[in-house]
């Protein structure tokens, strides 16, 4: 073989050489990761309706794994679960929480799950899906979330509702149990019995769109999210 052929051979096996090792360093289906998987590769959402919720807590579960964990150690450990006094029954998740006609589904690599004392392995996909608590009952929610922002963080939290005909703005911060209004019924004074300081009052937003003027009688519809959130003046 010529000097000129054997260099072209030599030249084809070392980009051979570095393509096996790029592949090896990658692992099989490694893209590079997603935003919050983490070096166990552990995927977590959560779904009301179609609305997903989950934030940020899948950095905090992919810190909390350690191999041969169970479920429910995990989601202790992570801390983005409230437990009921029975230590299993779910009462929030990710400061999401439901109204006493829903129940949360939780589903592992997308079957449901039925026993948390289940293990978890390393890059499983853990989903909580808000569900109706009666079988085959409409499912047909409307989402109340309190924003503190930086100045009271431990407000913020959701609430879960079902959807009624006629429901308004109004309507559903009076169902909701956890916040004030004044007597003209349009005036937020408490929430969750916070009163905003001088240098603060309360925002509203529909879906993202800031309500003004005569906002709190504007009609819901499924699926729709109200957001009170406590800003500086």
């Amino acid at each position: 073989m010529s000097t000129k052929w054997m260099g072209r051979l030599l030249l084809c096996l070392v980009f051979i050489i570095t393509a096996s090792g790029c592949s090896s360093v990658l692992g099989p289906g490694n893209t590079g990761g997603s935003a919050g998987s983490g070096s166990t590769g552990l995927s977590f959402s959560i779904l009301v309706g179609e609305r997903e919720m989950a934030g940020t807590s899948g950095r905090l579960l992919n810190e909390a794994y350690k191999e041969g964990n169970s479920i429910i150690e995990l989601l202790r450990k992570s801390g983005i679960v409230t437990f009921a006094a029975d230590g299993y029954s779910i009462l929030e998740v990710n400061r999401v929480a439901l109204s006493q006609d829903m129940m949360w589904e939780v589903q592992v690599n997308s079957k449901k799950l039925t026993d948390l004392n289940s293990k978890i392995e390393a890059g499983a996909a853990i989903l909580f899906s808000a569900q109706p608590a009666a079988a085959g009952a409409l499912f047909q929610p409307v989402i109340l979330t309190v924003n503190g922002g930086s100045e009271q963080p431990e407000l913020t939290h959701s609430h879960v509702l079902s959807f009624t005909e006629d429901l308004s703005v109004k309507g559903l911060m009076k169902n909701s149990g956890m916040i004030k209004l004044a007597e003209n019924n349009k005036t937020i004074l408490t929430v969750m019995d916070y009163t905003p300081l001088s240098s603060e009052e309360w925002k509203l937003k529909v879906n993202d769109k800031a309500l003004l003027g005569n906002g709190v009688d504007m009609k819901l519809r499924p699926q729709d999210k109200l957001e009170i959130s406590l800003v500086l003046r």
